[in-house]
């Protein structure tokens, strides 16, 4: 019988999970490698995981399984070092659901700063992951390359994404709300990634000029550094650089505090309590919570973001409809290109069936045929069995292209031909 394959997707973001759990749910390039594995191992099932600043989702498709949620989080938690109670219950989406979801994350429709244009690079970089992962994943691999489409036909056909709107320039937006300007002002990047190269190019903008760059990578960092014609100071130097800075942009991908009370303490007192305003839009948080309890310290996080990227959104709020028809679009191709996916393997299978009744059939009087006989057979039973799989196929195929297939349908044919699948055989 055909298998149940399913698509489904668990999401923690900004919109179900507050700053604390998506720092917990942050996954580095290498856990994402732990979980795709053991998801393959396990499961049979093809993974992705998409982790940003905002969001960490879990993309899963394969055979079903009744309680895949409680297998996802157990694996969560063991890769997490986290307690399973401890991991908050996703927004979980599957089949079209799923698929609009990832289609409306690249568009930027589900992004804290609707229409940024960041998140498109981001899905980019999970495509490419799954290109580079060991195993074939090619439903995951089709849907991410879908979704990155979504992306760009929404960039070039609406303005949803005109202008810039993401993260780093609400950041800088908040900073404008305290310093009228940024003349005679130093601002401290701490990371040289992509999230720090366009806020230090949102700085730029606004007119600041005197810039420090630090960054665990050096060849990294100092490449940035050269950029904003900045120095660039080892990461080991940090509490010192903070002594000089006006403004600090914590954008790394460390999963540890950068920088905690105590040593933060010592930074204002040579500061000589000089306020200072620090901004962490790294995922997860670079600087200890506490640090803002500092007499002199403004601390802001992403989640404090949020009320500023609303107020810059009025212009683009009427983009929305267009932008909602392209990933419409899209989901509709997708649907169509994974039905025609589903009813491939029904068709060959149906095919073999067919062919081998043919072949045993023929080979029980092969002897007794001659050569003309033979001949004429074979070619009797070929056109007799194209005729006989003529009206099963049309009908699958009508089915996909009409939008009425039924996984009965499919069931069905599997069922009555007692069909294996290739892959099976190969397999045992």
């Amino acid at each position: 019988m055909a298998a149940n394959l399913e698509l489904n997707c668990f999401s923690f973001s900004h919109q179900n999970t507050d700053l604390a759990q998506r720092d917990a749910l942050s996954f580095t390039k290498e856990q994402i490698e732990l979980f795709v594995a053991a998801s393959r191992m396990h499961w049979a099932l093809e993974a992705a995981v998409l982790s940003t600043c905002n969001r960490t989702e879990f993309y899963l498709f394969g055979p079903a399984r009744p309680a895949l949620w409680e297998d996802v989080r157990a694996l969560i938690a063991t890769i997490r070092a986290l307690e399973p109670s401890a991991i908050p219950r996703p927004a979980a989406r599957s089949a079209e659901q799923a698929a609009r979801h990832i289609f409306r994350v690249s568009a930027s429709l589900e992004s804290l700063a609707l229409g940024e244009n960041q998140i498109l690079s981001q899905i980019k970089d999970v495509h490419e992951q799954i290109l580079l992962s060991p195993g074939k994943s090619p439903v995951l691999e089709r849907l991410f390359q879908f979704a990155i489409r979504a992306g760009k036909q929404v960039r070039t056909q609406t303005d949803l994404c005109t202008g810039s709107l993401s993260i780093g320039s609400a950041a800088v937006d908040l900073a404008l709300k305290i310093f009228e300007n940024f003349q005679r002002r130093q601002v401290l990047i701490v990371g040289a990634g992509e999230t720090a190269e366009t806020t230090a190019a949102h700085f730029t903008t606004h007119g600041a000029e005197s810039f420090v760059v630090t960054n665990r990578g050096q060849e990294r960092g100092r490449a940035l550094a050269t950029t904003l014609r900045a120095p660039f100071r080892p990461l080991d130097e940090l509490p010192a650089a903070l002594e000089s800075a006006d403004v600090a942009v914590f954008a790394t991908g460390s999963t540890d505090f950068l920088i905690n009370r105590v040593q933060m303490k010592k930074v204002m007192k040579a500061r000589k309590h000089r306020a200072i305003f620090v901004i962490d839009i790294s995922n997860p948080r670079n600087v200890e919570p506490d640090v803002g309890k500092l007499d002199g310290v403004f601390l802001y996080n992403i989640d404090d973001l949020e009320h500023v990227v609303a107020a810059n959104l009025a212009s683009r709020q009427g983009e929305i409809p267009a932008a909602e028809a392209v990933v419409q679009h899209m989901v509709n191709e997708w649907q169509a290109w994974h039905q025609a996916m589903e009813i491939t393997p029904t068709i060959a299978s149906l095919a073999r069936f067919f062919e081998q009744v043919r072949e045993q059939e023929l080979s029980r009087h092969n002897s007794r045929l001659t050569d003309q006989e033979r001949v004429m057979l074979e070619e009797f039973s070929r056109g007799l069995i194209k005729k006989l799989l003529h009206n099963p196929i049309t009908y699958l195929k009508s089915s996909v292209e009409n939008k009425t297939l039924r996984k009965e349908d499919l069931n069905l044919v599997w069922a009555l031909y007692n069909l294996q699948r290739e892959e099976q055989t190969d397999e045992t």
